[in-house]
């Protein structure tokens, strides 16, 4: 049955999405949990599904305009595919076969990533495009020719795994990966930030649908929501100071990861 408050929410997230680029998984997924009483594990696969739709469109429009650097996507997919593959259908069964409660654990490792991603948020500006990114340990030629495939790969791994547990992660916490390895273009950063994004979100996504985790009902009246709620957000951006409200929106990710970590 069509429930106009999920598209409601799918268009609030929308807006936020697009006036402040903060992901929609860190915003929809404890959403789904706290406001509509959904199952930590089929939030975040439905969450899943909702959310590699949405970045389909946005990839076509990056790779079109030829602002995606394709060698770090593979890096980075080598990593995190197979990591969030292994979250869904190794980790989570085996913790189940142990008596874990596994819809609790999930909740609560949501909220570390929302603390994370909210955290990150207030600091990727001031950190990760200035004194940083910008060291001399960081813009190190032999540490760049070293260590950059390596950083990829495992910081690949690391958020596959919280993607594929949480839905959380592809968005923020990758971009401040491939700032602190990368000179190029912020736009070419964006682009193949998203495009990974969308492989990762698929893989996971087909992952939790095996399982039995995904409501396509609610993945239908998100997406009725959200789609035109990205544009108005994208239009509004133009007009709304959004350093204030990216900062507000990561102090809320701060207190609602609080909240689910804490139980």
């Amino acid at each position: 049955m069509f429930d106009p408050a999920l598209s409601l929410s799918g268009f609030v997230v929308g807006v936020l999405v697009g006036l402040t680029g903060v992901g929609g998984g860190a915003i929809m997924t404890p959403l789904l949990i706290l406001l509509f009483g959904i199952a930590p594990t089929h939030a975040v696969g439905t969450d899943l599904a909702y959310a590699t739709i949405t970045k389909v469109f946005g990839s076509v429009s990056y790779i079109r305009r030829g602002q995606v650097n394709f060698p770090y996507v593979r890096w980075l997919i080598v990593g995190s595919v197979p990591m969030s593959l292994f979250g869904v259908l190794v980790f989570m069964p085996w913790l189940v076969s142990q008596g874990i409660d596994v819809e609790n654990l999930i909740a609560r490792v949501l909220g570390v990533m929302l603390l994370i991603v909210g955290v990150v948020s207030i600091l990727e500006h001031g950190l990760f495009n200035g004194q940083l990114r910008d060291s001399r340990l960081i813009r190190n030629r032999h540490v760049q020719k070293r260590f950059k495939e390596p950083i990829l790969v495992v910081g690949g791994g690391l958020i596959g795994l919280g993607v594929g547990l949480t839905s959380v992660g592809s968005g923020s916490m990758l971009m401040a990966i491939l700032l602190l390895v990368s000179e190029l273009p912020i736009l070419v950063l964006i682009g193949t930030d998203i495009v990974h994004a969308t492989i990762l979100l698929g893989a996971a996504g087909l992952a939790h649908w095996s399982q039995g985790h995904t409501d396509w009902a609610i993945v239908g009246a998100l997406l009725i929501g959200s789609i035109p709620g990205v544009w108005v957000g994208s239009k509004l951006s133009q007009y709304v100071p959004t350093t204030p409200l990216r900062i507000l929106l990561a102090l809320i990710l701060i207190g609602t990861g609080l909240k689910l970590a804490l139980g």
